[in-house]
This record gives structure tokens, sequence and C-alpha cells, in this order.
């Protein structure tokens, strides 16, 4: 990372504030506009209404927001206001050789502010000085001072959201701030392309990158495993653990354990595929449904529960039951619950617009963080305990919605009895466990080893109550 030159907008810079003020003024201005003329056709009301309002909206939102990790977040609108610019300026001129220039003058600020905030170019300072001197050309222009002289008693809700919407691109270029040359042993910094959940993962081969275009549902992605676990000393391990005062340590425990570990030695895990494109998670997180009575009237909710790559199994244990206890606590009941209680009261139509309004957030990276950090459908790994219920796994689906790329079921304890090497009838316990996964995170080899090496875990789990020499770090 060290020459990748990145920006960023500080909060407390007034620029900021000043940026997504005019937007909003341009937003509202654009508005009125459309609200007093009336008769525009559906082409106008999509290039003159709904691309300038959205665009603003966006920067007053996401610059005061994300600006301070993701500054590159202004690329899109940036360049939606400068193409509408663009085609005011072609309704202007009145001649082909002008109607070119504004093309060309436009595109050009576009490809220059686009390569400086996605890091190909090392200064704005460009970007910065090409947008004044046109801004002071059109300033004099005396062609355009009369049209707006002459239009201005007619559009002065138009003009003013012009003028706001330059405005606005001047104050995110003087807002942004490079950050210090990146070194080694420095946090990993946000790029182009990156989420606020996950770094793109840009070094992986190439059909691997592909994949996931031609085959976009996650369902279509997903591979089925089953397996059987042989759990005598897995029984023991518990049996001391609860000796040794964890009272409520078991078998899910161990599961979450082993995975933690397969995880710090094999990062892909904990990948994820989102709007058609990889990422590696930042965080390493479960989902896992919960009742706080085992009765069939008892109430289903979901606890999410973070881990690190180094966890031993104590910590494993000691973070996962105080999220459970928390949730019994609250009555079952979280942040997600709290949102799908609100959203139950709305008609239908407006639930299934709210649907794919989620949908589309999280496509493009743009749902909100609060309600990601609840959702059950994010997440390195959904559990689900069949042996509660006493009855065998089941292979659960994906979620086609969220980022959670593998699903582990696991089934009750059985005995069955087999012949040692002498001859001799001896009884062992099994436990079996299915799991779905994503292929689009990592290929079919990658999987096969991932399951011999949490096995392996589960077969010797005292290994995990050391934490691992070292955490693998995953590919660029």
């Amino acid at each position: 990372m060290s020459n990748i030159t990145t920006y960023y907008a500080a909060r407390k810079n007034p620029f900021v504030w000043l940026a997504a003020l005019l937007s909003i003024i341009a937003a509202v201005a654009r508005i009125v506009f459309a609200a007093r003329t009336g008769g525009l056709d559906f082409t106008d009301v999509v290039v003159r209404i709904i691309l300038p309002v959205a665009a603003n909206l966006f920067i007053a939102i996401r610059l005061p927001w994300r600006g301070e990790k993701q500054f590159y977040v202004t690329v899109v609108p940036a360049c939606i206001l400068t193409l509408y610019l663009c085609i005011a300026g072609v309704s202007i001129s009145g001649s082909i050789p002008m109607t070119a220039l504004c093309i060309i003058v436009s595109l050009v600020f576009a490809a220059l502010y686009c390569l400086t905030f996605m890091g190909k170019l090392s200064s704005k300072l460009l970007a910065l000085i090409y947008f004044l001197i046109v801004g002071v050309l059109l300033a004099i222009d005396p062609i355009l001072r009369s049209f707006l002289i002459r239009s201005w008693p007619f559009n002065k809700a138009l003009f003013i959201s012009d003028a706001a919407i330059a405005g606005t691109i001047l104050c995110c270029l003087l807002s942004a701030r490079k950050m210090l040359p990146w070194k080694e042993g420095d946090p990993y910094r946000l790029r182009f392309g990156d989420r606020l959940d996950g770094r793109r993962v840009r070094s992986m081969p190439i059909m691997s990158k592909v994949t996931p275009f031609f085959m976009a549902n996650r369902l279509n992605r997903s591979n089925y495993i089953a397996d059987t676990v042989e759990i005598s000393n897995m029984e023991k391990y518990i049996r001391q653990k609860r000796k040794d005062g964890l009272k409520h340590f078991g078998i899910t425990h161990v599961l979450v354990a082993a995975y933690v570990r397969t995880i710090a030695e094999m990062p892909e895990l904990n990948r994820f595929v989102a709007g058609q494109r990889i990422y590696h998670r930042y965080e390493l997180s479960l989902n896992m449904v919960v009742k706080k009575e085992m009765n069939k009237n008892s109430p289903d909710s979901s606890i999410k529960v973070l881990f690190d790559p180094a966890d031993t199994a104590q910590d494993v244990y000691h973070k996962f039951d105080a999220a459970l206890e928390t949730a019994k606590e609250a009555g079952i009941s979280n942040g997600f619950d709290s949102v799908t209680h609100i959203l139950d009261y709305l008609p239908s139509i407006i639930m299934a617009f709210f649907g794919f309004l989620v949908r589309f957030l999280d496509y493009f990276s743009l749902l909100p963080m609060a309600l990601e950090k609840v959702s059950p459908f994010h997440g390195t790994l959904f559990i689900t305990s069949m042996g509660s219920l006493g009855i065998p796994p089941i292979y659960h689906h994906l979620y086609d919605f969220g980022t959670c790329p593998v699903f582990i079921a696991f089934g009750h304890k059985y005995t069955k009895y087999e012949l040692n090497k002498d001859g001799e009838s001896v009884a062992k316990k099994y436990m079996d466990y299915k799991a779905v996964c994503d292929e689009g995170i990592c290929d079919g080899f990658y999987y096969a080893t991932a399951v011999k090496t949490l096995k392996s875990y589960m077969n010797h789990p005292e290994r995990l109550d050391t934490p691992p020499e070292k955490v693998v770090e995953d590919i660029e």
C-alpha cells in the first residue's frame, strides 16, 4: 500500500459542512424548480431533476459521515454533477464548437477529479486549478452572462441550484486533505473500491474475480458438505472445562473456537461477496438464533458475537456467553428485532419497497453501519444447533441478502458400536454436522483443507487452549 495516495475530510473541517449545506440548497432549489415549471418530459425529469438531486443528497449525507475514511465516496456524485453541468452548458450554447467544448471541459474535470481521489494522481492541485480557471472563464463569458441575466427572473431556483452545485464541487475539493504516507505496521487504509465492512481482494486469480458475475445468486454458488466427528476427546475436554469453572461450556463453544482458529490459519474463510466483488471482512463475527426457553411458543431472536482470530477456547466461551446473557436479559430482543417490529406495521407494498431499497443499499455499500452491526444476515458464520432440538443436522440455505458466506448446522450426539483392533466391541460417540458454503469466496481445494483443519481441532480441542503462533493475513 505504500504507493497509494489517499485523502480524507475531517468532520471539523468547515468546508465539509459547507459542501453539505450547499448540496442541500441545490437539491431543494432543484425540486422547487420542478414543482413550479411543470410540463417536463421524462428525459428532463431524469437528467435535470433526479440525477442532480440524488448526487447532492449523496454528498450531503456521505461526505460528513464517511469522508474521514472514504473521501473517494465523492467521486460518483461529483461525476454526475459534472456531467449535468456539461448538459446545462450544451443547452446554453448555440453552436456545435461551443457544445463540443462544454463536453470536453466537463469530462476533463470529471477525469481529473476521479483520478485524484481514486489515488491515481498524487495531488489535488491540478483538479482545483482547472476548476477555478474554468469557473473564472465562465464568469467573464459575455454570452453566458447575457443568458443568465435574461433567464434570472424566470429560473431563479434553477440558477440558485446550479450555483450551489458549483460551490459544492469547489468545497469538496477544498475539504480534501492528503493522508500521511502509509508505512509498514500501520492499520489498513481504505482505498477506492473498499467497503466499510471489508477491503477489496484485488490480487486473486481472474477466474475467481469473474465467478460472482456469472453466478450472481448466492444460492447458485452454494456447495454442500456433510461430515461426522468422533467426540470422545471433545466430551472429556468439555467435562474438564466445566470442572475449571466454565459451567456452560459445551459443543457449541468447541465448534466455534475451532472455526475461529481455522480462520486464523485460513483467512479466506472470512471473505464475502457483495456487489459481485470479493472482500475480506475486517471483523470476525458469528450469528446464531437463540431462544429464551426451549419450547415451541418461545420467540426466536439472533445474537451476533465478535471474535479475534487469536482467541482461545476460554475467550470464545466468555464472549459467547456474555452475548447470550445480554440477549436473555433483554428478553431475547436486539436492535434488529426492534427494526423489524416497526416495519411490521407498514403496508405490504411499502414493506416490499423497503426490502428492495435495503438490498440496493447493501449492494453499493450504502447500508447504514448501525443496521449492519445488528443484522443476522451479515457476518463470518451462521451456526445453528440441531442437537439442542434432538434432531440430525440440516443443510441450511445461505441468505441472498447480506454477506454471510457459510452456514453450519450440527446435530445431536449418538453412539455407535465398533470393533477395535483386537476384535472387541467398543462404544464411540459421534456428532454429524453439515455446512453450506459460498463458492465465490474461495475454491473447493481451499474449503476441503479448511474442513480437515476444522475437524482436527475438534478431535484435539486441547490445542485451542493456547493462542495461535501466527495469525495469517489474507492476500491484498
